[in-house]
């Protein structure tokens, strides 16, 4: 199959080409930045090299693909995240409509399940005529415990709305990739949602993980208020809007709701094999470094 990779080569986007490659599909992966090029293409794959911003491009390098999976990078340098989210999710539904491509992994998030601004934009691609969707939504990335090297080594703790006793989704990007390359090889032509789970626990039982990898087995997920967090994040540069659509994200996970809403489906959640424990590990080098 000839299949398009959108997000360059980030935490999901080169392990899903790699196992494309080797399964021996033609794969071309779109980035915005030209030094990638090599890059891609050491990995065996076309790159196309050009804005999301450009829909011309999109629908250029779109034709003739079998399977084209949409995510769209997160731009924090963008007040409007949802704005940008929508604006770019269209751009993607237009080159797919005058494409005739039929079949799409779109990258969502569990959010999507609370919130109907994100539905919303979800249906950007539902709505396409003749299209088959599977919309992924993956629970909160390993990765995002990076982002907390500097409290953990300052403060001592992790701390966000959520915390202590509160149950959380994680997802690791090679796990997603790995949904990723099952839904594109599936025979099941359906609008579908599948929701990647990589390990589930409490959020105290998520920072003594990860504490007892870094020699700090005491380590404490604290809870701390939405105006608290509104304000560490415009202190740590994002704007005010930006700032305050990442605190409405992260009220429903101390209030249970995305908990709620995981559990209530069970039979569309690919498990994954990475576990918090591997990832400790994986932190702990980084940690060390810093």
């Amino acid at each position: 199959m000839k299949i398009i990779i959108t997000g360059s080569l980030g935490n999901i986007s080169k392990p899903l080409t790699k196992a494309l490659v080797q399964k021996g599909h033609s794969v071309t992966v779109i980035s915005s930045k030209m030094e990638r090029e090599k890059d891609i293409e050491a990995l065996g794959a076309t790159a196309a090299i050009g804005s999301l911003d450009d829909i011309d491009f999109l629908t250029e390098s779109f034709t003739g693909a079998d399977v084209v999976y949409c995510m769209t990078p997160l731009d924090l340098k963008n007040s409007d995240l949802k704005g940008w989210i929508t604006e770019i999710s269209r751009n993607y539904a237009h080159a797919i409509q005058k494409t005739g491509i039929k079949r799409v992994i779109a990258l969502s998030g569990w959010v999507a399940g609370i919130f109907p601004s994100y539905k919303e934009i979800e249906s950007i691609f539902t709505e396409l005529s003749g299209v088959f969707v599977t919309q992924i939504r993956p629970g909160s990335f390993y990765s995002n415990f990076f982002d907390s090297i500097a409290m953990i080594k300052e403060m001592g703790m992790l701390a966000s709305i959520y915390g202590g006793e509160d149950r959380i989704v994680f997802s690791a990007p090679a796990d997603i990739a790995d949904a990723i390359v099952e839904e594109i090889i599936s025979p099941d032509f359906t609008n579908k949602v599948r929701y990647v789970a990589s390990d589930e626990m409490t959020c105290n039982e998520a920072a003594k993980i990860i504490g007892t990898a870094i020699g700090k087995p005491d380590l404490k997920w604290a809870v701390i208020s939405e105006v608290e967090m509104q304000k560490a994040l415009e202190t740590a540069g994002l704007s005010p809007k930006l700032a305050s659509d990442i605190v409405e994200m992260q009220v429903p996970i101390h209030k249970g709701l995305m908990s709620k809403e995981f559990s209530l489906h069970q039979s569309e959640v690919i498990n994954g094999k990475i576990k918090l424990k591997d990832f400790a590990k994986e932190f702990a080098g980084i940690f060390n470094d810093k």
